[in-house]
């Protein structure tokens, strides 16, 4: 295990990831850096020869690589607070096992950044696209992140984007400082979907800078039985409650914690339309449950019970 003190902690979830994740390790050992950095590697119990390929890497590098080899699915949330919770580094970084960072000097050039600004809580790059063979595709890029220099805690409640894919992501290890249960939003908000709970952990804290380089790939890729967070997200027939809740979650959590109200996720409606079409077409009691579960926690129970009678009207 590294000695103290770490500079940087880089996290590394993976999950069926053995096609990839050679490719996302090797561009963190060819970080081109004095920096003292850290890998610490939650594997989420895949089935294939990806806890294979971590444990030859922390052979390899005994004093860099930490894994962490999930006996049970847990979901990439509660896989990443657990190596939250672990984390030495002054400041984290973010790289999945399918994902790789293109710029040998993507970590120290944030690292000075940070070490220079010190009222940013982080920054972020942009990033390019790339399929499952790694070919770019320059025509799209991440349609949910910042195109400004600079992503505020505003600017966060009122659009609901993100300042940059999580991939390009560094920013200072406030978890060092915080009890555990202070920020176990990160898995009670969603199984898999944390980008927006770990912003609206941070952005309190201040705004993230976000530079125009391209110091890493992301890759997107959709199959019918794939198991990246898209594939499984689309084939999810209840996606649309998870994410209509989702965002709930953080405005309960906001308020209790932060005092702030707010109201996010602007395709909520457009999520509980569809739901409601739903069990309309595939009627069930656990459907219903749910459907109930959205009112309840919409905090607005007029408008979506309203919603309901507009929804069944349209699909007459």
């Amino acid at each position: 295990m590294p000695k103290e003190p770490v500079d940087i902690s880089i996290i590394m979830l993976t999950y069926f990831h053995e096609r990839y994740i050679i490719k996302a390790i090797e561009s963190i050992l060819s970080q081109r850096t004095g920096l003292r950095y850290e890998i610490l590697i939650g594997d989420d119990a895949s089935g294939d020869r990806t806890p294979e390929i971590i444990l030859d890497y922390a052979r390899r590098y005994p004093h860099i690589i930490r894994p962490v080899l999930r006996k049970e699915n847990l979901g990439a949330n509660l896989n990443f607070y657990g190596l939250l919770h672990a984390a030495k580094g002054s400041y984290i970084a973010i790289l999945e096992g399918d994902d790789y960072w293109c710029d040998p000097y993507k970590l120290q050039k944030q690292w000075q950044f940070l070490e220079k600004n010190t009222a940013y809580i982080g920054c972020c790059s942009k990033c390019l696209i790339v399929d499952q063979n790694d070919q770019p595709d320059y025509t799209r890029s991440p349609q949910f992140v910042w195109n400004k220099k600079e992503f505020t805690f505003n600017d966060y409640l009122t659009t609901w984007e993100l300042p940059g894919q999580l991939g390009s992501l560094m920013y200072r290890n406030i978890f060092r400082q915080m009890q555990p249960e202070d920020y176990s939003i990160i898995y009670t908000a969603h199984r898999n979907a944390g980008d927006k709970t770990l912003m609206l952990l941070l952005l309190p804290r201040g705004p993230i800078y976000c530079s125009n380089e391209i110091l890493s790939c992301y890759r997107y890729v959709t199959q019918k039985d794939g198991h990246n967070y898209f594939s499984m997200h689309y084939n999810n027939p209840n996606r649309h409650y998870d994410m209509f809740m989702y965002p709930c979650r953080l405005e309960a959590w906001a308020k209790k914690n932060l005092g702030v109200r707010c109201h996010l996720g602007p395709r909520r409606e457009y999520r509980f339309c569809r739901f409601v079409e739903q069990c309309v077409k595939e009627p069930s009691l656990k459907r219903f449950g749910y459907l109930l579960d959205m009112i309840v926690h919409s905090r607005q129970p007029v408008r979506y019970s309203w919603d309901v009678l507009k929804t069944l009207i349209e699909m007459e």
